[in-house]
């Protein structure tokens, strides 16, 4: 009996401790970083183990995103509702596959390198494939690529170093049509903006100083271009003409590796994390001027 009380006791007492370390982490009081943070997250998926080093994502319909992962030349259907990868497309062999994109019956892939995969008719059985080379490679080092429809072509962004200035990160147009990349930036990401600059002594100087893009997206109401980076997790936005709007921090606690970003046409914002140290994931988010 005396053992019994003794087991109720210790059960009470670690669940009063959890309780009290959930109410200090939630309790914007007692935990400022809460009041800092510009964003809401609504909802999480974990991914399964083959998706663990998920890169790019792509919304492609009701409750479905398209994703690649860095090693694979595989285009994984994952489904929100079920929770279940429902379809997988081989498109290439093993490689650095780092953002995908849609169009009305194709999926592009941007690989590491540069080197662009067009996968026309890919959710059907007789998808074909076609490769392109856009000018950057390695060094550059590409992660990101979003359709942008209305003006029938592709766009991303260099990671590391552009090969025209290191005053920016330009962003690059693909001619759907012609098939060709152009040689100048259609827009920049001006790195000496004061949007950059360190706002307290905490901030990491080199993260306040360079900015490297992981990805991108287009809100579908706004036409601001969401241009995500990993390395020191933020979010930037930019207006239609390029005009940064707002630089957001995002905390490691939920965006341990942010690689990939979309929107559904409503505007849902959808974020995807690789699995750095524990489990990949897609997030459901808000920020605070979508809100």
């Amino acid at each position: 009996m005396r053992e019994n009380k003794i087991a109720f006791l210790i059960i009470v007492g670690v669940l009063a401790f959890v309780g009290i370390l959930w109410y200090a982490f939630e309790n914007p009081a007692l935990n400022p970083r809460l009041e800092e943070e510009t964003y809401t997250i609504i909802r999480k998926w974990d991914m399964p183990l083959e998706l663990n080093e998920i890169s790019g994502i792509r919304w492609i319909s009701e409750n479905r995103i398209a994703a690649v992962q860095d090693e694979e030349g595989i285009i994984f259907i994952y489904n929100l509702k079920t929770n279940l990868v429902e379809k997988k497309i081989s498109f290439g062999k093993s490689g650095d596959y780092e953002a995908i994109t849609t169009t009305d019956s194709a999926a592009y892939v941007m690989e590491s390198s540069g080197r662009l995969f067009e996968v026309e008719g890919f959710l059907s059985d007789t998808f074909t494939t076609n490769e392109y080379q856009v000018p950057f490679s390695g060094r550059n080092n590409m992660e990101s690529l979003v359709a942008d429809t209305l003006k029938n072509r592709l766009l991303f962004t260099v990671k590391d170093k552009d090969p025209n200035s290191e005053a920016y990160k330009g962003i690059y147009a693909f001619n759907l049509e012609t098939k060709q990349t152009s040689s100048l930036p259609v827009l920049k990401i001006p790195l000496d903006s004061s949007i950059f600059k360190p706002k307290d002594a905490d901030d990491d100087v080199e993260a306040s100083t360079n900015f490297f893009p992981s990805d991108m997206a287009i809100h579908p109401k706004t036409g601001h271009y969401y241009i995500l980076e990993g390395k020191y997790p933020q979010m930037l936005i930019m207006d239609s003409l390029g005009k940064p709007l707002k630089l957001h921090r995002l905390y490691k606690e939920s965006f341990a590796q942010p690689e990939g970003i979309t929107f559904a046409p409503d505007g849902t914002l959808y974020i995807s994390n690789e699995g750095k140290n524990g489990t990949a994931n897609i997030l459901e988010v808000i920020f605070n001027e979508d809100k």
